[in-house]
């Protein structure tokens, strides 16, 4: 009884609305969702409709049915796997007497319960209040119709009291998150400056990202499996083949993800738009159709973020798990997006080797070159090298000279070049 009593806290039926079978690979996502977010799924019901009931979402056939469900399993709330609108989460809550939410509102639960930094914990806020201010908005439309009487125990001017708080609120969280962008980018302009190169990696929700991050940069990096482990950037500075470069690890993509999130994670994923080269992450696990799925939600998520697509390596995950057959099938798959790409296993470190090889390969504005450094400028110019450059090679001169041949950014081997070599140093490094 007691078991009972406590899986009823957390208990919740998940409902929605398909327009195809292809959109059952969805609601499968939304059951992963909701046992993310700690819920256990009662119930479920699924309507094939294609035009949504301007009052309830689904059919009124399916509101019976619902009532019914929730009267035997008394859950703890609905979820919705279509977007509600206010009016839409209204009647239904209104009509099934329990709580109801939408695919939205439960990730964003999700988010909260796996947020950790300052800067995660308001780009969740501003995406919960942005979400409220649209639906303030057409709440003060119904109480002014008449249509929604005591919203907030107070009415009409409860509402607009409301809406007024929301507005200030967001615009506090901007401010915030803008004083943290400015300092982001400071950082950013600082690590080309010394001539760190930068590789993020991206990918739909549970692909292995943190996973990989670990792989590359002997990290522990959370990992649980479900659906946002990662919400906050995580980043290290690695030698990959001897090159400089900050490894990040990013939050991951989602199908039908809203833009508003999008645009509440802005700071994060910029760590992802400037990157010299971005890790696209696939789960080969899944079965074809789902990678088709999840590899062109994320494509198209790196496009809307203004990504040039030639940066992107896509990294097809977990190859240890897939047989043969399988997994030539699933490598033309990767094939056909046009991208570079390898096949790795991040747990059993098959394929690194070749992912490294590819990712320093792609490391763009790489300039070589010979210089010559005398012993007084030794020790300090020799520690900016080995921090900031790949070392080729080296050798010892007359004179106690070292000739050294050495690779990275462009502008950071100009500036060590002027700081090393004199005219005649400089004639002497070429001929040698």
């Amino acid at each position: 009884m007691s078991d009972r009593k406590a899986s009823d806290k957390n208990s919740v039926v998940i409902a929605g609305r398909i327009n195809s079978p292809g959109d059952l690979a969805l609601f499968r996502e939304l059951r992963e969702l909701a046992n993310a977010a700690g819920y256990i799924i009662v119930g479920e019901i699924i309507q094939k409709r294609k035009r949504e009931d301007p009052k309830y979402n689904i059919g009124r056939g399916k509101i019976s049915e619902l009532k019914k469900l929730v009267e035997d399993k008394k859950p703890l709330k609905i979820i919705f796997l279509n977007n509600l609108k206010p009016s839409q989460a209204y009647n239904l809550a209104k009509e099934l007497g329990i709580e109801v939410i939408d695919r939205y509102e439960l990730i964003l639960e999700i988010f909260a319960k796996r947020a950790g930094s300052k800067e995660s914990l308001l780009q969740i806020e501003l995406a919960k209040l942005k979400r409220e201010l649209s639906f303030a908005k057409e709440y003060i439309n119904l109480s002014k119709r008449g249509e929604l009487h005591g919203f907030l125990g107070g009415g009409k001017y409860a509402v607009d009291s409301y809406y007024t708080y929301i507005s200030s609120r967001i615009t506090k969280i901007e401010e915030e998150l803008d004083k943290i962008r400015k300092i982001k980018n400071m950082r950013y302009n600082k690590r080309v400056e010394v001539g760190l190169y930068t590789v993020s990696l991206a990918g739909y929700t549970g692909a292995g990202k943190t996973t990989l991050f670990n792989t590359l940069t002997n990290e522990k990096g959370y990992v649980d499996g479900k659906p946002f482990a990662t919400l906050s950037t995580l980043s290290r500075k690695v030698k990959l083949q001897g090159y400089p470069v900050i490894i990040t690890d990013t939050i991951g993509f989602i199908d039908s993800l809203p833009e508003s999130l999008l645009d509440a994670f802005y700071t994060t994923l910029r760590e992802t738009i400037i990157s010299d080269v971005i890790l696209l992450v696939v789960d080969l696990t899944d079965p074809i159709p789902e990678i088709r799925r999840k590899l062109s939600t994320s494509i198209d998520t790196l496009l809307s973020l203004g990504i040039n697509i030639s940066k992107v390596l896509v990294v097809g995950n977990k190859i240890d798990k897939a047989t043969g057959e399988e997994l030539r099938e699933k490598e033309k798959l990767l094939q056909n997006t046009g991208l570079e790409y390898v096949l790795v296993s991040a747990t059993k470190r098959i394929g690194i080797h070749s992912l490294v090889e590819k990712v320093v390969e792609m490391l763009p504005d790489k300039l070589r070159e010979k210089i010559i450094i005398s012993e007084d400028q030794s020790r300090d110019l020799l520690e900016e090298i080995l921090e900031k450059c790949k070392v080729i090679s080296f050798t010892g001169l007359a004179d106690r000279r070292l000739l050294l041949e050495i690779e990275g950014r462009r502008p950071i081997i100009s500036k060590i070049k002027a700081r090393s070599n004199n005219p005649q140093d400089a004639l002497s490094a070429r001929a040698l």
